[in-house]
């Protein structure tokens, strides 16, 4: 037994909102809870302010990577509803297609092993300060400089949108445009191995604010277009989805 027409575009648009739900969650988990926001702990404090600091925000640090290791997957249906779209466009090779789900699945790997290291370091609080400023170090720095991975999946998805010649595209070329615009305000966090304050710190405009915003402006933008783009296609009668379909 086959699954209906149907059921698949429900399930097209839960995955369409799911990106919705990941970047209002990844900002209130990681962001709030985190104490990301206003300002991230900074990488110049000493081993023994940093180890302060968590075990002052300890509670809230907890339950914010405990939750953010758990709404991260919803980038995970996400990226499988871009690849959806992508592949009715990439219907000869679907190269840049697969490029993009395979992007978006290692991008949550990467957040993932981030926070993984930020949840460590609370989980024994009274240990020597250096070991909860290397578990920081190593969390920050692993976001920071695998950055290629997400703007990979930007890109893909920007390029293959760009060739959309159907009459009613997924993404408007001036959305293609802003992802590889987004995915490229990543390339500064590099450098953060080689600074400890000023822009370039992971705690800086061009390593933090700028990369996570445009991160997340991005994926909500691209679910705006993802979610009108199933609504029309569940509003079609059937015959005008076969048509579409051949």
């Amino acid at each position: 037994m086959t699954v209906d027409k149907k059921t698949c575009l429900q399930w097209e648009l839960l995955s369409a909102w799911s990106g919705v739900a990941f970047a209002v969650t990844y900002a209130f988990t990681f962001g709030y809870l985190g104490h990301t926001l206003p300002q991230p702990f900074s990488p110049a404090a000493s081993a023994q302010e940093l180890a302060q600091l968590y075990m002052k925000h300890l509670w809230d640090l907890r339950l914010g990577w405990m939750l953010s290791l758990v709404f991260i997957s919803l980038y995970m249906p996400w990226s499988a509803q871009i690849s959806m779209h992508m592949k009715e466009i990439e219907k000869h090779s679907r190269v840049l297609t697969w490029t993009q789900l395979i992007s978006g699945a290692l991008t949550v790997y990467v957040v993932s092993w981030g926070m993984l290291c930020w949840g460590v370091a609370t989980y024994r609080p009274d240990r020597f300060a250096e070991i909860t400023q290397t578990l920081n170090d190593i969390g920050w720095l692993s976001l920071e400089t695998q950055w290629m991975i997400t703007t990979v999946q930007m890109c893909a998805v920007a390029i293959v949108g760009l060739y959309d010649k159907r009459p009613i595209p997924t993404f408007p070329k001036w959305v293609c445009w802003l992802s590889i615009f987004c995915g490229w305000t990543f390339a500064p966090a590099s450098l953060t191995f080689y600074f400890k304050s000023g822009p370039f710190a992971w705690n800086g405009l061009l390593g933090f604010y700028v990369p996570y915003a445009a991160w997340l402006v991005w994926a909500l933008v691209l679910s705006y277009f993802m979610i009108k783009d199933v609504k029309r296609r569940m509003a079609m009668p059937e015959r005008l989805h076969q048509v579409a379909a051949a």
